[in-house]
This record gives structure tokens, C-alpha cells and sequence, in this order.
């Protein structure tokens, strides 16, 4: 029989669910805990289940069918599986970046392709926008773990250090209200790749400088020597402009769980998928999963997104890459500078 919310216990045909208690995977397996020889703990939390109990009606006896229904309510896959869930949404609530729900390491990706390349590479090339599938996900997922890269969102991260940062606070202890200097350290992106590096290295690169080297093998040593200085000026400066682009933080804005001091008005609006509030004209990127400050687009060409940081490396080389396409073309078909 039901009863209804605030109702008070009749005591008369109230039977009380006891709730079952999930143990973490780690100490279901461990073997340590003390057991006696005529009785085993199941989960840690439910009574021990004795192994002389008499058969039931089944022919099975009474330990092997309690047993059997534990196990098969909450079995042991489920239970580690929601063991990694919790784990993986509490790395995503303490991410020093705004990221997106991924998974925290290049390796637990790996993980989960490894069993099922094909199949993952297919979810992920159907481009559904409710999966969290990692564009080039397969081959981030090969390359960065055997590098040892780490990662924020779909970003990998080859190479960062740490820098102070000094800010204002609200005083607390003060109960004439004011504030203080609050100083304290955080990641700094040194070396980052975007999530289509693969075709930032199989394609973007390859193209500048099979045509860069075909021009300076062929046409550099019959031209004026002024006329290969200009051109060597201009083809390492873009090459130069697309590292700066494609190796650089785009701008990654760290997480915020309140608006900074002073700033708690319309500028800043709070973002579900990263968690984080974020200022005006910085946007999550769902290609990168990252919340990316002055974001513009994301580039495929370049590997990764175009935003705060990296924009006037970005503008260079659009800049360069037709200066230098004009050059070569007249270059190598013989026309005159």
C-alpha cells in the first residue's frame, strides 16, 4: 500500500526496503577483510551468507541463489563502470580549464578504442552532435598516449609550466567588507595541439613545403639574389605564422565558478557544458570542448581553434600563405617580378 508524502506510519502493512549498499569495485576484489570458514561477505555490506544453508526447491541451496540475485542486480562491470563515471565527473568539476565532459587522459580515450577500433572510428564519422565523440579521436587517441601528452577538452598538451597569478578578492576576515591580493600559481599551455593536428600534419604542412621546396631547388638559384631574399623572408615567416597558430593556446579561459570581483554583472554568463561562468565574446567550442576567449572559428587547416591568443599569428599566416602562393606561381611558371 502507498502512502503519501508526510503521511504518518500506521505500522500495519509497511513493509521497509532496506537500501542496498554499493562498495567500491577496488574493495570488492580485495581479498584482506577477514572471513570465517562457513560464511563470505558480499559488497561489504549485506549480511554473510551461509554455505552449509539448506537446498531450496530448486535444487540450489540458499547461498548459491542469494548469490546469484546479488550479483545479477548489481554485477561487478556495472559497478566499476559506475566507479569510472563518478570518477570522470569529478575530474571534470575540478578541471583547473572550462572544458567539456571528455574523458580527463588521452589514455582512458585509448581505453575505450582500443576494443573496438572500427566501430569508433564509424560513431565518430557520423558526426552525431549528442555524442562527445573527439574529432581525429582515433588518432589522438594512438599518438598522444604514446607521447604521453596530456590533455584539456579534445586540446593536447605537449609541453606546460607554471605561472603566478595575482588577483583581488573579496576579504572575508574584514567585516568592514574590502579587498585582498590573493597570489597563487596555475598551468601555463606552453606547446598545445588542437584536435585536427592530423591534418595540420598530413596536408597543411606537407603542402607549404613540398611547394616551398620544389621552388627553391628549381627557380631560387637562376633568380636575383634580392628576389630569393624576399622569398625566403616570406616563406619562413609562414611557416613560422602557422606554428605560432597551431602550437599556441588559443586562449583557454580557466574555470570560473563565480564571476570575478567587480565583474558579477552582464558580462559574464554561466556555460552548462563547461561549468564555468565566461565572459563576454569567449564561446565553448565543441570541436576543441574548451571555452576559448575572443573564439573566431575553428580551423581545420590550422588544427585547432582560432581565438584570443593565437589571432594575429592566424592573420599572418592568411596573409602569407597567398603572398607566397603568388610568388610561387610566378615563379615557377617563368613569369617576370
Amino acid at each position: 500500500m502507498s502512502q503519501r508524502r508526510g503521511a504518518k506510519d500506521s505500522g500495519v502493512g509497511v513493509v521497509q526496503k532496506s537500501e542496498e549498499i554499493l562498495v567500491p569495485f577496488s574493495k570488492s576484489l580485495d581479498n584482506s577483510h577477514p572471513s570465517s570458514s562457513s560464511s563470505s561477505s558480499i559488497g561489504g555490506g549485506l549480511d554473510p551468507l551461509q554455505v552449509d544453508s539448506p537446498p531450496n526447491s530448486s535444487g540450489r541451496s540458499t547461498t548459491e541463489a542469494s548469490l546469484t540475485e546479488v550479483v545479477g542486480t548489481v554485477s561487478l562491470d556495472e559497478r566499476y563502470h559506475a566507479e569510472t563515471q563518478q570518477h570522470k565527473i569529478k575530474q571534470w568539476q575540478e578541471s583547473h580549464f572550462a572544458r567539456g565532459f571528455t574523458e580527463a587522459t588521452w589514455e582512458a580515450e585509448y581505453a575505450k578504442y582500443k576494443n573496438n577500433w572500427k566501430g569508433a572510428c564509424m560513431k565518430m564519422m557520423d558526426n552525431n552532435e549528442r555524442d562527445n565523440s573527439v574529432p581525429c579521436g582515433c588518432c589522438s587517441a594512438i599518438m598522444c598516449s604514446f607521447l604521453g601528452a596530456g590533455r584539456i577538452g579534445n586540446m593536447a598538451i605537449l609541453k606546460q609550466s607554471t605561472e603566478w597569478i595575482t588577483e583581488e578578492v573579496p576579504d572575508e576576515e574584514n567585516p568592514d567588507g574590502g579587498t585582498m591580493t590573493n597570489r597563487f600559481t596555475q598551468p601555463r599551455l606552453d606547446f598545445v595541439v588542437g584536435p585536427y593536428w592530423p591534418m595540420l600534419c598530413m596536408i597543411t604542412y606537407p603542402l607549404i613545403l613540398g611547394v616551398s621546396g620544389v621552388t627553391l631547388v628549381t627557380v631560387i638559384p637562376k633568380v636575383n639574389p634580392l628576389i630569393g631574399l624576399v622569398w625566403s623572408i616570406c616563406t619562413i615567416g609562414l611557416i613560422f605564422a602557422l606554428a605560432m597558430t597551431a602550437f599556441r593556446d588559443p586562449g583557454i579561459l580557466r574555470r570560473y565558478s563565480d564571476p570575478p570581483l567587480g565583474q558579477e554583472g552582464s558580462q559574464w554568463r554561466w556555460n552548462d557544458r563547461a561549468i564555468s561562468y565566461r565572459p563576454r565574446g569567449s564561446w565553448y567550442d565543441p570541436d576543441t570542448a574548451v571555452i576559448v576567449e575572443g573564439f573566431d572559428h575553428t580551423c581545420p587547416w590550422t588544427g585547432t581553434a582560432i581565438g584570443k591568443k593565437n589571432m594575429l599569428a592566424f592573420q599572418c599566416f592568411v596573409t602569407l600563405i597567398f603572398v607566397c602562393l603568388i610568388f610561387d606561381i610566378i615563379l615557377l611558371t617563368g613569369g617576370s617580378i
